[in-house]
């Protein structure tokens, strides 16, 4: 039997940095066509719960020391002409590891290193979950500091506004693998069952399991659940294809590039984030 799942991506207007999400979540459910029900997952963005906590991170205002050029060197070089290609990373990120400038990367080890911890930085990219696309200016996005709080919060509005008993999840697009029966990350926290705050181990695990053919890429890491409590008799197998599932289903109708090129600058602002169509809720329905 085909077990048959369906994501619908939710618009919400762009949150900005300090705002609560939750009555701009309930707003745009209310504005959708989805009819939510018990048992349905709402699934979040950790970009989206990272901006409402403001954890943001100016990489301009950030002197890189010795750490950050050792994993500077280590990402351009060890990475980009041994590591890579003996694991199977793709071509194309390969050579753009080999031609990474060097300015903005120190800065950006020096953050990592700092926020979330040196084997985090020796990851050559998406470290420890420090994001860079979708954020204002030189800014650099954490991972949010209260995810479990923030579902559990909106599970109850939810609840309180549409008399139903949703699961919540929060997922960020970073990757869980499979390595035999093990489910590994390179993330500093995932929920349950999920191998996590081990840094760039999970990453070479899941690329030594690919390489092996037990295990590899599984998708994205879901960070916190709250809720209906249904997903507790869910194998792990199926939460993480819910999570990849909403991950995959985000959709945008704009460029930021021609949005950039409308403002004639190079530099990501709150203005362009606010034309932009952001979809930072996805329902799944099992």
């Amino acid at each position: 039997m085909v077990e048959m799942m369906k994501a619908y991506p939710i618009k919400t207007r762009y949150i900005k940095p300090g705002e609560n999400f939750i009555p701009i979540v309930i707003e745009s459910l209310k504005n959708s066509n989805i009819k939510l029900n018990d048992g349905d997952f709402v699934v979040l963005s950790e970009k989206m719960v990272s901006t409402s906590e403001n954890n943001f991170v100016d990489e301009r205002e950030v002197k890189p020391k010795f750490w950050a050029y050792f994993t500077y060197y280590w990402s351009k070089y060890l990475w980009g002409y041994i590591l890579g290609p003996l694991l199977g990373t793709r071509k194309d990120r390969v050579k753009n590891l080999r031609k990474m400038p060097k300015k903005e990367t120190l800065r950006h080890k020096q953050v990592v290193i700092d926020h979330v911890g040196l084997i985090y930085a020796l990851k050559p990219a998406s470290e420890g979950g420090v994001d860079l696309t979708n954020v204002p200016g030189s800014y650099a996005s954490l991972l949010p500091k209260e995810p479990k709080k923030w579902a559990e919060k909106l599970h109850k509005k939810i609840k309180e506004e549409f008399d139903v008993d949703v699961v919540v999840m929060v997922v960020d697009t970073d990757a869980t693998y499979r390595f035999f029966k093990w489910y590994v990350t390179a993330l500093p926290y995932a929920i349950d069952g999920i191998i996590s705050g081990i840094g760039v181990l999970g990453y070479i695990i899941g690329k030594i399991g690919k390489r092996l053919g037990v295990g590899g890429l599984v998708g994205a890491t879901p960070l916190a659940i709250a809720g209906n409590e249904i997903y507790k008799k869910y194998p792990l197998e199926k939460i993480l294809k819910i999570a990849d599932l909403a991950d995959r289903s985000h959709i945008t109708t704009k460029s930021i590039h021609d949005v950039m090129k409308k403002y004639n600058t190079f530099e990501i602002t709150i203005e362009i984030l606010e034309e932009l169509e952001h979809t930072p809720v996805v329902v799944v329905k099992v």
